[in-house]
């Protein structure tokens, strides 16, 4: 079961290698519930492994959900940065149109 590699995981120092195919697999769940962050091959490629990084917030409350008397310690989430927004972009200022008091089909 994911959980059960999840709870694992939990109690693993992290960043961690994962080179089962089945464990692979279950990490494909977990990352998809956003329950972990993970580097994960792609699905064909010859070489299945994964990298786990981090138990995401969700994560962690699933464990805690799931097993209410285990008592959990978590590294502390490593912060990443804000995306900046790109160069070629314009700012949102300039993307206002000035309309006249005509309504479009959208407008209404």
């Amino acid at each position: 079961m994911p959980m059960e590699l999840l709870f694992v995981l939990a109690q693993s120092k992290l960043p961690m290698m994962i080179e089962k195919p089945c464990d692979v697999d279950k990490l494909r769940v977990l990352a998809a519930a956003q329950l972990v962050e993970v580097q994960l091959p792609d699905v064909r490629a010859k070489e299945q492994k994964a990298e786990v990084l981090a138990i995401s917030p969700q994560g962690r409350a699933a464990l805690a959900t799931t097993y209410p008397r285990h008592p959990f310690k978590f590294a502390p989430m490593r912060s990443t940065p804000a995306p900046a927004s790109a160069d070629w972009l314009p700012s949102l200022d300039s993307c206002q149109v000035q309309r006249g008091g005509t309504r479009t089909t959208l407008d209404s």
